[in-house]
């Protein structure tokens, strides 16, 4: 073994085993900024912040005798991750550039990150298009890590830049600290039981078995849901098995127009000039919080994207991560992955905005008094500690069940300044695994919400007009619940 060789943990080693040709495990986003930065600062950024404070940056994954570490690469070279590129158009020939992009894999002899510094797109200044392989760290921590490298706009002192919401908060990143601080008694016990079943599978290594086990269609959906009709949202034991069990019993994602296997062409588009302060007046409107209403834009938009396609159907399925430690700021040397994924069927087909937010608000809480991040960290344990032939049969399992990945990432609430130049904007995208099409990530940057849409090519040919829709279900939503300014007298 090479001398300072560390173990790759088995929750970041999962993701080295899930790349796949047509679904590569990278996280994904844009920066941009409105003046160009000096490559020179970049790169004494990046060695200051990035690769001095966290060594994994220069490390590549390397596999000895079935282990796998990270090791020095020894013919590192920076300029080899961070590039430059002069494109010439527009946003739609960045939209085609990045897209292009994802189909591109790492070269594995290095580390699994690159930077590519864009010039040339009318309208965007300097595109700077960011790559990190999962195995690095979860998505969260990745945001915290870009913000770590940026400074306040005011020219305060550098300090950690707040990223995501506080625990006591609801959201989608509030759930999983939650469920650990609260992990005991009757809840604690049904999730220890709940995991006894894929370790059971996993022991077996039955293709057959982990298909029946993971199943577990013994409880018909309706059961639970009449259960959960006659108690009440807050009962976190009802609420876990409830919740749980429809994850497991779950089938594969609804048919419909995006269904089918990927192929390796991806397509990328975003939403954007969404405000903030607006969507928490829609919010107040509403009785939903910021994560409801934007949950509810998105599920309008689908509805009218399906619809167009005489494909709508009455639910859809998510993988939704949450932060399973509270955050820390001043993020430590090993990034690493900790983070759950919870199942959030999103309702499709609602008659009005109100009636949106509030099927969102009631989903969501069902998940948040639920146990089901621990339980699913447990399969996710077993994922990463099977044997690869059954790990990508238990990932396609999991994966299939959900049309994608959505997540939502609170950002900082000020401008921020990259080596020495401001952000103008930034925006990200989520990896898709199994037979996903579509991923959509959610983000928030001095008050404005930018939502990144990845797609298929061949399955999702179109995640522009998924883009156009989302920011015309938010000008609607807008028109008709935020009050209209009070006339000067």
């Amino acid at each position: 073994m090479h001398p300072g060789a560390r173990p790759i943990p088995a929750p970041d080693q999962t993701w080295l085993h899930m790349d796949r040709p047509n679904n590569l495990m990278y996280v994904r986003s844009l920066m941009w900024f409105d003046e160009a930065p000096s490559l020179d600062a970049v790169r004494r950024l990046l060695e200051e912040r990035l690769i001095g404070r966290h060594p994994v940056f220069r490390r590549r994954a390397v596999e000895r005798d079935g282990q796998w570490f990270w090791e020095d690469d020894p013919d590192f070279d920076i300029d080899r991750h961070v590039r430059t590129l002069e494109l010439e158009g527009d946003e739609a020939d960045l939209r085609r550039w990045v897209g292009e992009q994802f189909a591109v894999p790492f070269d594995p002899d290095h580390p699994l990150w690159t930077i590519d510094l864009v010039t040339g797109i009318d309208g965007y200044g300097t595109v700077m298009f960011s790559r990190f392989h999962h195995a690095l760290a979860d998505g969260i921590r990745l945001v915290q890590l870009m913000f770590s490298l940026c400074d306040p706009a005011d020219g305060s002192a550098h300090l950690p830049v707040p990223v995501g919401r506080e625990h006591r908060r609801s959201g989608l990143l509030a759930t999983g600290a939650a469920v650990v601080r609260r992990g005991a008694g009757d809840a604690g016990d049904l999730a220890a039981g709940a995991l006894r079943v894929p370790l059971r599978i996993a022991s077996t290594l039955s293709p057959r078995l982990v298909r029946e086990g993971l199943g577990l269609v013994l409880h018909p959906r309706r059961v639970f849901d009449a259960v959960e009709a006659l108690t009440s949202r807050d009962n976190q034991s009802v609420n876990t098995i409830a919740e749980v069990s429809r994850l497991l019993a779950a089938p594969r994602s609804a048919e419909t127009s995006w269904s089918g296997t990927p192929g390796v062409e991806k397509v990328v588009s975003w939403a954007s000039g969404i405000d903030l302060a607006a969507v928490k007046e829609i919010g107040r409107a509403t009785d939903g919080t910021v994560n409801d209403v934007l949950l509810a834009i998105v599920s309008q938009a689908l509805t009218r994207y399906l619809a167009e396609k005489d494909a709508l159907v009455d639910e859809i399925a998510w993988l939704v991560p949450v932060s399973l430690l509270p955050f820390d700021a001043n993020l430590p040397e090993d990034l690493g992955n900790h983070f759950s994924l919870v199942f959030l069927p999103m309702p499709l087909g609602m008659p009005s905005a109100h009636d949106a937010v509030s099927a969102m608000k009631a989903r969501m809480q069902r998940i948040k008094n639920s146990v089901e991040p621990a339980i699913t960290f447990g399969v996710q344990w077993v994922v990463a500690e099977s044997p690869k032939a059954l790990a990508v049969r238990l990932t396609n399992l999991f994966a299939n069940k959900g049309v994608g990945v959505l997540t939502n990432v609170p950002g900082p609430r000020e401008r921020m300044t990259f080596a020495g130049v401001e952000v103008a904007g930034t925006l990200g995208w989520v990896p898709m695994s199994g037979d996903q099409p579509l991923g959509i990530a959610i983000f928030s940057y001095d008050g404005e919400v930018t939502i990144g849409i990845a797609g298929d090519a061949k399955l999702v040919p179109d995640p522009d007009r998924i883009a156009g829709l989302i920011e015309s279900e938010y000008a609607e939503m807008a028109a008709t619940t935020t009050p209209e300014p009070e006339e000067a007298p």
